[in-house]
């Protein structure tokens, strides 16, 4: 063989070697255990449907075990080591699914947790695995050093300083805790230079604590911030901590809490040492002296304004609908008119034709009709006494909040199914309007509602002008016609009214609500008092 025909064979040679050597992993990955994996994953996540958690994690031990060391990609096998952990986990094995969960991790560190089971405790277990959030944590106008680390059922203290420029009044924090399905609020109290406030213990749980800080100026502006919803600070919360425990500037560390209180989310403290250490009474302690009063709890909506109150709403407007019941008095020969040509029933009824014209009719002809009624057996007019539908409103609403419990403003509508005819009206006994004006005054129950997602009972008063009426469908008979002819019998009130209720508001957000409730209205006018009742319902959006 020639030299250079040497040459190209070696070349050649070489390079299959080498070809062969970076094939070998891919050659080791089999595929009938590749496929045992994904199959496994699938038979799982039924498993899970059926809350069969024992068969899923079954289902996936059998697959960990045929991709051994390298019968899977990594990819594969850390999947299926993921969601072993979750079955194990939510099988009651703590230990396991910790050990199965850092397995993943190490064959997959960027791996993500399976979006089918991201549910709080099998999160906070995978963000422990991961060992706790992020290490890069976010930068903004506060001076903050967020803690190393926490220990379970421990108040986290926090305590940040505001730039000097920004005229900051009041600070917030916005936590989430691993077992929280949305942000909460803490307000911070002045502290020396700084604002101070301990997250409570109660939502200190394993995983990751999450939160972001805001300022606002005294007209309550934001005016600073550091971190955001999707770059918050992060602390892992661990049940054993090596770093030295939080506290804040010249403060002893609080201490673990004991005896959750699930109902406030607050923790009560075992003993009553000199100065407490755990919970809600930490915080107090911790910057009541340097405030005067004691910091707050978690608040599960948007807790003080620069003025010592809530934010909320100002501004409310809406839609509403109202339908009014009333009685109607019984009585006999209601449509006969007296020499005068008015109504002489001592309920002072109106009838009106089927096309809403008066009947009698105020004219000669409608004389001739007054006398030709038959009287005498009674056949000018009858009802047997009910109480009627009336009338229908709908109305714009608009409200004004003096504070996170009332309400001032006004009610403006349009009336339906009113009087059709103009005798009542002349005779001052109708208003003849199909609008109507209510002023309105509203008291929310319980605690700022205004401030807070959820239901509050209402009670509200109003001062109002409107049309009032129901109507009975009814036959009278004449001596000058054939037969008898239907007519409808009105009874009419107003326009002025007042009105009480009360029920129930339900706010989706601090600025959007839907109200139900009962009215009663008192209309005074022509015809006396007259009263009527009937539902109310209502959907708002604030301002």
């Amino acid at each position: 063989m020639s030299r250079p025909a040497l040459r190209s064979a070696l070349v050649v040679a070489a390079i299959a070697q080498a070809g062969l050597l970076f094939a070998q992993p891919a050659l080791a990955v089999d595929a009938r255990a590749e496929a045992a994996a994904k199959a496994a994953l699938k038979k799982a996540a039924a498993s899970y449907l059926a809350t069969n958690f024992a068969a899923g994690a079954a289902a996936l031990d059998k697959a960990v075990r045929a991709c051994g060391a390298s019968r899977c990609t990594p990819a594969s096998k850390a999947a299926v080591l993921r969601d072993l952990g979750t079955m194990q986990l939510l099988g009651g094995g703590n230990a396991a699914a910790a050990k199965s969960f850092a397995a993943a991790l190490a064959l997959e560190p960027d791996i993500e947790l399976n979006p089918d089971y991201d549910v709080p405790n099998v999160r906070a277990a995978w963000e422990a695995a991961q060992g706790g959030g992020s290490a890069e944590q976010p930068s903004g106008d506060f001076t903050h050093t967020p803690p190393v680390e926490q220990k379970v059922a421990t108040p986290l203290p926090l305590y940040v300083k505001a730039p000097a420029d920004a005229k900051v009044a009041r600070v917030i924090v916005k936590y989430k805790g691993p077992k929280m399905s949305d942000w909460a609020r803490l307000d911070l109290k002045r502290m020396g230079d700084g604002w101070a406030g301990m997250l409570p213990c109660a939502d200190v749980t394993s995983g990751t604590m999450r939160y972001w800080v805001q300022g606002f100026d005294g007209g309550g502006d934001p005016v600073a911030s550091s971190g955001d919803p999707k770059h918050p600070y992060t602390v892992p919360i661990r049940d054993e901590i090596s770093a030295d425990p939080p506290h804040l500037p010249g403060r002893p560390a609080p201490g673990v809490c004991q005896d959750l209180d699930a109902e406030s989310a607050h923790a009560r403290p075992t003993a009553a040492p000199e100065r407490p250490t755990e919970g809600k009474e930490a915080t107090e302690a911790a910057v009541a002296d340097e405030t005067g009063d004691a910091a707050e709890p978690r608040v599960d909506a948007e807790k003080r304004s620069s003025g010592g109150e809530a934010p909320y709403a100002r501004l409310w407007l809406g839609l509403a609908g109202t339908v009014d019941f009333m009685s109607m008095p019984a009585g006999t020969n209601l449509c006969k008119l007296g020499q005068g040509g008015g109504v002489v029933n001592a309920s002072n009824l109106y009838c009106t034709n089927p096309d809403g014209t008066d009947f009698p009719g105020r004219t000669s002809a409608g004389q001739t009709q007054n006398n030709a009624l038959i009287t005498t057996p009674p056949q000018a007019g009858t009802t047997a006494g009910a109480v009627q539908s009336g009338n229908v409103r709908a109305m714009l609403t608009l409200d004004y909040a003096l504070s996170p419990s009332w309400l001032v403003g006004g009610r403006f509508g349009y009336v339906l199914d009113t009087y059709p005819g103009q005798a009542a009206v002349k005779e001052g006994r109708a208003f003849g309007a199909k609008f109507m004006f209510e002023a309105r005054a509203t008291y929310l129950f319980g605690r700022a509602p205004l401030t807070r997602a959820g239901f509050a009972p209402v009670a509200f008063a109003g001062l109002g002008l409107s049309e009032f009426d129901t109507h009975a469908t009814t036959v009278v008979t004449m001596s000058n016609v054939a037969g008898q002819q239907p007519v409808d019998i009105w009874r009419t009130g107003g326009p002025f009214y007042v009105a009480l209720g009360g029920g129930a508001r339900y706010q989706f957000s601090p600025r959007a609500a839907f109200t139900a409730g009962l009215r009663l209205n008192a209309a005074v006018g022509g015809t006396g008092l007259l009263l009527t009742y009937g539902p109310e319902i209502g959907i708002q959006y604030g301002f």
